[in-house]
C-alpha cells in the first residue's frame, strides 16, 4: 500500500476539474492508496471550493455537490483525516519564523499546519511520503527545508486555468 498527502491546493482539483485532476482523483480513488490530509483541511477545502464557484459562476447547488462528495470520501476512508497535535502546531511555528524571517517569504499559519503534519505523518511512518500541493510558493518555500527534502517527496500538481466544473458526475471515470 502506497501511502500519500495532500495539501488543500492539490485536493481541491478531486472536486474540479482543473489541469492536475485526473491524477489526483486517480490516486484518491486507488483503493491500494491510503491518502491523508490535515484536520485543517477539513475546514480549508470548503474555502477553496467557495473560491473556484466564485471564479466559474457556480451556484450553491454546485458548491454543496462538491463539499458532499469530500465528506463521502472522507467517511468511504478514501480520505484519512491527520488530528492537528500540539507537536506539529510548535513546529509550524518554527517553519513560519524560518519563511518570514530567514527566507523573508510570506506563508499561511494554515500552510505550515498542513505541511507540518505531513512531515509528522512520514515520521511516523519511517518513509518518504508523496505530498502533493499545487501551490508553488510553498512547494518552493519547503524545498529549502532540510527536514522536508530528507522525509516528504514534494509533487507539484498543475492547476490549469480551465473553467471549475465540478467534477461530481465524472467520479466513475478515474
Amino acid at each position: 500500500m502506497r501511502d500519500y498527502f495532500f495539501d488543500t491546493s492539490a485536493l481541491q482539483q478531486r472536486y474540479v476539474r482543473s489541469q492536475g485532476s485526473r491524477r489526483i482523483r486517480r490516486i484518491i480513488s486507488d483503493h491500494r492508496n491510503r491518502c491523508y490530509i490535515s484536520e485543517w483541511t477539513v475546514l480549508e477545502i470548503a474555502s477553496a471550493l467557495g473560491k473556484r464557484c466564485r471564479g466559474a459562476q457556480l451556484d450553491i447547488s454546485d458548491f454543496d455537490s462538491m463539499n458532499q462528495e469530500f465528506f463521502r470520501d472522507v467517511a468511504k476512508g478514501r480520505l484519512v483525516v491527520r488530528p492537528v497535535t500540539s507537536r506539529e502546531i510548535r513546529r509550524a511555528r518554527d517553519l513560519l519564523r524560518f519563511a518570514g524571517i530567514v527566507k523573508r517569504k510570506s506563508l499561511s499559519s494554515g500552510d505550515a499546519l498542513v505541511a507540518t503534519s505531513c512531515l509528522y505523518l512520514a515520521y511516523e511512518l519511517k518513509t518518504r511520503v508523496p505530498f502533493y500541493l499545487s501551490d508553488r510558493g510553498l512547494f518552493n518555500l519547503l524545498g529549502y527545508v532540510n527536514a522536508f527534502a530528507a522525509a516528504v517527496d514534494l509533487r507539484f500538481a498543475e492547476v490549469g486555468t480551465q473553467q471549475a466544473v465540478p467534477n461530481v458526475p465524472d467520479r466513475r471515470r478515474v
